[in-house]
């Protein structure tokens, strides 16, 4: 899925399993209804006898049969379960809270548009190459991120630069150490650079890891932890043998699947996880996300 905005509808509960198929037509057609109380959200006119005909009644809910313009345009993804140790990780990495103190307002950072990276000309080419090799590897795993490299600062939204150097970020103009800034919009990141102290940074393999660290952070504005190996580009712990693991790249792509809304705060994370998650119980239905171009 590339370059959708998330739009969470919660009145689409129940996908219906029921086809129906009529003389001469052979394609199936499916039949979808939503929860009765749903259905009134949406429409303020009282339901009448006529109505009454597209009920279907199912675990002692009522649905209602729906129109194709209850449906909103776009595309729907169903929602992706996810177990409570995986989310456990997940939120303490995607939420970084300003604070040590869990902030349920805290939202979510994500890239909508493709990622343009410009090197510096004091970036050796042994460096560019490894980091972008990094970062085409992540962009070939994980769904709705494009990376590429770009000659033009102008035509870049991500700057890698040395100390010395032109001053591409001046929020990092006075900065004493190495460093990353990210800027966003409506929680969409739209633009970040990094600077790298190489008199700190010596030699070619320190500053590549340094360069890696930098850049899985900027893919969601996250934060590192103490609970995974320090193997883990996720492990808030220096190793000279980082690897994306396996648990570094699920977190990296459900980060940016469509399968839950982007872009929002931990309290509504929480909150759509546990009514997903009960329609699934209830129904064994999945919840739908729609996602407008």
């Amino acid at each position: 899925m590339k370059h959708f905005i998330p739009l969470l509808l919660y009145f689409l509960l129940i996908t219906s399993n029921t086809f129906c198929q009529e003389k001469n037509h052979p394609e199936v057609v499916h039949k979808r209804y939503v929860l009765i109380d749903d259905y009134k959200k949406k429409y303020k006119n009282p339901l009448t006898k006529k109505d009454s005909i597209n009920f279907l009644f199912k675990d002692n809910d009522t649905l209602v049969l729906i129109s194709p313009d209850f449906i909103p345009k776009g595309i729907s993804v169903p929602y992706e379960y996810k177990d409570s140790t995986f989310l456990h990780y997940y939120k303490k990495i995607a939420f970084n809270h300003p604070k040590d103190s869990i902030d349920k307002k805290t939202a979510m950072k994500y890239w909508k548009d493709d990622i343009r990276i410009f090197f510096s000309k004091s970036v050796s080419k042994k460096t560019r190459k490894d980091l972008m090799s990094f970062a085409k590897i992540i962009d070939k795993m994980v769904d709705s991120l494009h990376i590429s490299e770009v000659k033009n600062v102008e035509d870049s939204n991500y700057v890698i630069y040395y100390f010395g150097d032109y001053e591409f970020e001046y929020k990092m103009l006075n900065y004493k150490n190495s460093e990353s800034y990210s800027w966003w919009k409506h929680n969409k990141l739209n633009r970040h650079s990094i600077k790298l102290d190489t008199e700190k940074y010596f030699s070619e393999q320190l500053i590549q890891n340094k360069l890696r660290e930098f850049f899985i952070i900027s893919l969601g504005y996250f934060k590192l932890i103490n609970d995974f190996d320090c193997e883990s580009y996720f492990s808030n712990c220096y190793s000279d043998n980082k690897k994306l693991t396996e648990l570094d790249i699920e977190l990296l792509k459900y980060h940016y699947s469509y399968g839950i809304c982007k872009g929002t705060s931990l309290e509504t994370f929480e909150e759509q996880h546990r009514i997903s998650q009960e329609i699934i119980k209830k129904t064994g239905h999945k919840m739908m996300f729609y996602h407008e171009e």
